[in-house]
């Protein structure tokens, strides 16, 4: 795969989630007030988000070696030998959200992520309750979409700067319209 490829495939995919979940603001803001709004939307965001997510990481496992590791834990540790900072990395909103220091992938380093954790039970127990008795579809929520997304921007940002150079430049050409651009250590 080289940039372009790239561009028409994953990053086309990323925007489209992108401009759907900045759709929501007109709702639910995007605001830390509001991280444990659920809704349909949500869900399907979230379920979306990651599936591209764990897509773009095996692609990235695939630049390294031949054999991707099954799971989005094993894939994630893969990628650490090539990228040591890679968990470390955050993001921040831009304005008018205002939201800094997302860390998404943080937490993979001991154990699977919150918002990840959530992925699964909305996914595969979507109707079970936990011990104060919410179901487990009200994960679906502001919180675990946007740091689902805020790793899905890292994850493509990488993936775009391991391709081969065609001559352009990341910054200018993966622009996104909720998360600045500068990745952060």
């Amino acid at each position: 795969m080289n940039r372009d490829e790239f561009l028409k495939v994953y990053w086309k995919q990323y925007q489209l989630m992108e401009r759907d979940l900045i759709q929501t603001d007109d709702y639910v803001s995007i605001d830390k007030d509001n991280y444990n709004t659920f809704s349909n939307q949500y869900m399907k965001l979230l379920l979306v988000i990651c599936s591209e997510m764990d897509s773009i990481a095996e692609a990235l496992c695939r630049l390294q070696n031949d054999k991707v590791p099954f799971g989005i834990m094993n894939k994630l540790n893969a990628l650490t030998e090539e990228y040591p900072k890679l968990k470390n990395y955050r993001v921040n909103t831009k304005y008018p959200y205002d939201i800094k220091n997302i860390s998404p992938l943080v937490k993979f380093a001991d154990a699977t992520s919150d918002w990840w954790q959530a992925y699964n039970d909305v996914k595969h127990r979507r109707m079970e309750t936990n011990e104060a008795g919410r179901s487990n579809y009200t994960k679906a929520n502001l919180k675990n979409v946007l740091f689902a997304m805020a790793a899905l921007y890292i994850l493509n940002r990488k993936l775009y700067d391991s391709l081969e150079d065609d001559g352009k430049a990341s910054d200018e050409i993966l622009i996104s319209n909720l998360f600045e651009s500068r990745l952060m250590l």
